[in-house]
């Protein structure tokens, strides 16, 4: 009896890339395995379980960062008005 093995590369998931400027390329560059994937930003696609995981990695660091910068940016105005 044979059993159905999982294969990550077919289990797929929907993602959506924002673009964070106008200036920015309509394409988000994904590296996977010595593989480059372009997924387009501003609009949902269906990827494969390994880029979605990639994605969503870099999309957390991405917000992460930003709210970093917005924290400091608080904290030197709000030094600068004492």
């Amino acid at each position: 009896m044979e059993m159905n093995q999982y294969d990550p590369w077919k289990d797929m998931r929907r993602v959506y890339v924002p673009k964070r400027s106008r200036s920015e390329q309509n394409t988000l560059e994904v590296g996977v395995n010595d593989k480059t994937y372009f997924i387009p930003k501003e609009q949902f696609v269906e990827v494969p379980m390994p880029l979605w995981e990639v994605i969503h990695e870099m999309l957390d660091r991405q917000k992460i960062m930003e709210q970093e910068a917005a924290r400091a940016s608080g904290t030197r105005e709000y030094a600068m008005s004492e």
